[in-house]
């Protein structure tokens, strides 16, 4: 066989064994928006700040910018990526060294019902039974006309219990997370809201929306922050 070929050969058959060796990675990507932080991102999707800013190879007080494109682990990645850098057992910003958060733990009321969130550790976010149904269908519909999925940023994008929310305000009013409502003001406590986790998801329902009774109706300056007002 001549030598050319064998190289081309060899070469080929290096570089499947390369792809068969490198774990899948399953981090979803996060388009950086104005008046993002690490930390606001890291809140959002239930996980430290060191964990989201580790996990992308940045420092935790890091500065980022509009339109970068931020990496959300999945809760094994992100405890990977803590292992490697040697940070497990130690503490930031008063969180526990853990990947996740120590928010309360996640609740599904019997009125709620579960939809697709492949950020969330069980894959799955929670809404009201009516607001999901129709969640699921628009879903259906995005993927069909635009390839586009929709899907909450992280289990707490969803429906949020009223200790989940009082949480998500102490993480706000101690300079580690995003702006949150007060417990008992949020839609997200009656499974009516969705946090989404791409500007491409607001700008499909900004278009079919409307026909499953989504839409934006409050927070003007928070483009992942939707509703479902009802048929």
């Amino acid at each position: 066989m001549p030598l050319p070929r064998i190289r081309t050969l060899f070469a080929a058959a290096f570089a499947t064994a390369a792809i068969a060796a490198s774990p899948a990675r399953a981090a979803v990507p996060h388009t950086v928006q104005p008046g993002e932080t690490l930390s606001s991102i890291a809140a959002a999707s239930n996980f430290t700040t060191r964990t989201i800013a580790t996990y992308n190879g940045l420092s935790e007080d890091a500065e980022i910018q509009s339109g970068e494109t931020i990496e959300i682990p999945t809760e094994a990645e992100g405890a990977a990526a803590l292992a490697d850098a040697g940070l497990v057992g130690s503490s930031s910003s008063g969180s526990a060294s853990a990947s996740r958060i120590d928010a309360p733990p996640p609740s599904a009321p019997w009125w709620t019902a579960p939809v697709y969130c492949p950020p969330c550790p069980a894959g799955q976010a929670y809404l009201a039974s009516n607001a999901a149904a129709a969640w699921k269908a628009m879903r259906q519909e995005s993927l069909s006309l635009y390839r586009v999925d929709l899907y909450p940023a992280g289990p707490l994008s969803g429906y949020r219990s009223y200790a989940q929310q009082r949480y998500l305000l102490d993480l706000y009013l101690s300079g580690r997370g995003a702006l949150a409502a007060e417990p008992g003001s949020s839609a997200h406590e009656y499974g009516t809201a969705v946090d989404l986790a791409d500007p491409a998801m607001a700008e499909v329902i900004d278009r079919i929306g409307a026909g499953y009774g989504w839409a934006k109706t409050e927070a003007p300056s928070e483009w992942w922050h939707v509703n479902y007002v009802g048929p």
